[in-house]
């Protein structure tokens, strides 16, 4: 019969065996997690930024199309920019045609706006990027896009869509338009999911956040900044083709920490089951040895 310290010496080989063999299984889980949401991230990232560039793609097609169908209407305003009746009807299209539609204007080849109550919705960022795009414009490519990204106008933050303009015997002008962003925030929410968070950034800075499903960054109620930690666990980011933007994904770390706290905690409740059990079947075992050699 096995003496009460070999008892024992065995169940403790047991109980290391066992909480070896749930350590390398919980370690294991913890790269299958890894690897699980290095692939989801991969897949959102790709998704999200594969939508916003057929969106802004669509949009700038759209735009071409929408001047092609009202030339007339156009060519008649870039006559008579101050006819405000035809830039009222112009706008009224332009609102039924794109429901995120903010403001639009005509301008000068050299990006003057020729339209009259148009520079108070015209900042100095739209008024920059219209002074590069009519540098461009002048090689008369007519296939010309503008780069798109954040125009911070005060309670109107937007991006600009630009083309240009050939009338019938005048100077190419640009018809520019500009639009609010929940288009771009529904593609971010649409594609968001627990423990993972989309925003664009700029390429040109890419601390600096441009839109979030929460919206613009005007409206975020956080840093607008990322921070240099924030900006270390960023692992996989796409590219926004014809745009300032950087499409990010920013994992939520309390919620990765959560998920390893939970798989060892459930490790250490299994741990923990298993020695009691040990110590309960050695207790007995012990007992039933000692009554029977007390026993007559």
């Amino acid at each position: 019969m096995l003496k009460q310290l070999e008892v024992f010496m065995i169940a403790a080989v047991f109980v290391l065996i066992t909480a070896i063999i749930i350590i390398i299984y919980t370690m294991q889980r913890e790269q299958e997690f890894k690897a699980h949401s290095n692939s989801i991230q991969k897949s959102i990232v790709h998704g999200a930024a594969y939508a916003i560039d057929l969106q802004l793609r669509n949009k700038q097609r759209h735009i071409r199309l929408f001047i092609d169908e009202y030339a007339a209407l156009i060519d008649h305003l870039t006559q008579h920019p101050g006819d405000q009746k035809t830039a009222d009807d112009i706008k009224n299209r332009l609102q039924q045609r794109f429901p995120d539609f903010f403001t639009y204007t005509i301008t000068t080849q050299e990006g003057k706006p020729i339209l009259e109550n148009i520079d108070a919705l015209v900042g100095d960022a739209c008024k920059a990027d219209l002074n590069n795009f009519a540098n461009t414009v002048k090689n008369k490519n007519s296939k010309i896009q503008n780069r798109v990204f954040i125009h911070p106008q005060p309670f109107h933050y937007h991006y600009d869509i630009m083309a240009p303009l050939t009338g019938k015997g005048s100077a190419m002008r640009i018809f520019f338009s500009s639009f609010y962003l929940q288009e771009i925030m529904d593609i971010l929410k649409t594609h968001a999911i627990p423990g993972q968070n989309l925003m664009l950034v700029r390429q040109s800075n890419p601390n600096l956040i441009e839109v979030t499903p929460e919206g613009a960054r005007d409206k975020l109620s956080r840093n607008t900044q990322l921070s240099t930690d924030e900006y270390r666990r960023i692992r996989f980011y796409e590219n926004i083709p014809g745009t300032d933007w950087q499409l990010v994904n920013l994992p939520d770390e309390s919620f990765e920490k959560e998920y390893r706290y939970g798989l060892w905690m459930e490790a250490i409740v299994i741990l923990t089951v298993v020695t009691l059990a040990l110590i309960l079947l050695v207790v007995t075992l012990t007992r039933l040895s000692q009554r029977k050699v007390t026993r007559p």
